[in-house]
């Protein structure tokens, strides 16, 4: 149930569940958010002084205002539906509407924080003392999290990393005169492009062939062109804009390119989680070339990849060039890449972490014996 929801069906076809849809101040929401405050008008009255007068940013405060509606609803209807447990993505607006709900109702839920929502300063404290547990999607952010609560509530966070498919045997690149980059990241200021546009003329006047496509649009798209007119690059890169993610994938399983490149920035909170283009890349044996910022360590290491220091385009254009002079480096590192995502960031490892903090936290789970069973972890 996302906050500002797109469309009623499920965007996800493979995935067993049925689309639940709420609006944001639609006819529905409104006549079973009158029937929640009907239902116990001093619990809703409680709930909304929570929302309206416990420490928050103002922006977060308004926010959560306007969507108090949609959180009496969503009451009524997991009440109705008998829901035995909410997990909600983001620690900020959608999980208050969870927490709202889990306040009115008494069923337990759990948050998946990821990066930037940490920081917004949206009920943190309140969300998390009542929160079963939440799930941290890297060590670096959930010590983020930590920083901000009481040190009894600090072993509610739990990391459980995001994680992506892996192909069953990706193509291998095949051998061509001039090597394929790729650089998929939204074009904002703290994802880099202009110290890598500067390390690849550095490249292109050191003698080196190369083609470079950029997957992704966003507020610098301009500022980019302008750079690349700027570094005469314009016959070296492809603006490709926003990908449709099957398709990109696709490219990447199809050995379509022989490196991955992410130039990111940090810049006080503003800081890469651990980027799942870079997992993408790594599943399919792409070697990677990255900065060393926001949690990126916590996948790409020296074994694996080449990591970088931030704003450093001379530093940038060594790696690549070290790549392109090396077939049988990034033969190795792919390898190696690939082996880290298998561990630790497949889909699968990373949803069968989740689901055993989610079983663990369920009422059957609690009962006597169901430990002696066996039961305790998912198979």
């Amino acid at each position: 149930m996302p906050t500002r929801a797109t469309t009623s069906h499920n965007s996800y076809p493979d995935l067993p569940a049925r689309p639940f849809f709420l609006g944001i101040l639609d006819a529905r929401v409104i006549a079973l958010s009158l029937r929640e405050i009907a239902r116990d008008p001093l619990a809703v009255a409680r709930a909304f002084a929570t929302v309206a007068f416990a420490p928050s940013a103002l922006r977060a405060r308004v926010v959560n205002l306007v969507l108090f509606p949609k959180a009496l609803a969503l009451a009524h209807e997991a009440r109705r539906l008998g829901f035995e447990h909410m997990h909600v993505n983001w620690i900020t607006s959608s999980a208050t509407i969870v927490y709202v709900a889990s306040k009115l109702t008494g069923i337990p839920f759990s948050i998946t924080a990821h990066q930037h929502d940490i920081f917004f300063d949206n009920l943190t404290l309140p969300k998390l003392r009542a929160a079963e547990f939440v799930r941290v999607i890297s060590a670096r952010n959930c010590a983020h999290v930590q920083e901000r609560v009481p040190p009894e509530l600090r072993g509610k966070c739990r990391v459980v990393h995001l994680g992506v498919e892996l192909p069953a045997e990706p193509a291998a690149a095949a051998p061509r005169p001039q090597p394929r980059i790729i650089c998929s990241a939204r074009m904002c200021v703290w994802k880099g492009h202009r110290y890598l546009l500067a390390a690849l003329a550095q490249l292109r006047d050191a003698g080196y062939d190369f083609a470079v496509d950029f997957a992704g649009d966003g507020e610098i798209r301009r500022e980019v062109e302008a750079a690349i007119d700027k570094y005469e690059l314009r016959d070296r890169v492809r603006m490709l804009g926003n990908v449709p993610h099957g398709e990109l994938v696709t490219a990447l399983e199809s050995g379509a390119y022989d490196i991955a490149v992410l130039a990111s920035t940090e810049d006080g909170d503003e800081h890469e989680g651990i980027p799942v283009a870079l997992m993408e890349a790594m599943a399919v044996r792409l070697p990677v070339v990255s900065t060393r910022t926001g949690s990126i360590p916590e996948l790409v290491d020296e074994r694996n990849g080449i990591l970088v220091e931030q704003r450093d385009p001379a530093a940038l254009a060594a790696a690549l060039r070290q790549l392109l002079d090396d077939p049988e480096l990034r033969r190795t590192l792919g390898q190696r890449g690939r082996e880290r995502v298998l561990a630790s960031f497949s889909s699968e490892e990373t949803s069968r972490q989740l689901a055993e903090l989610l079983v663990a936290c369920s009422p059957w789970y609690r009962k006597p014996g169901f430990e002696a069973k066996g039961q305790k972890s998912l198979p």
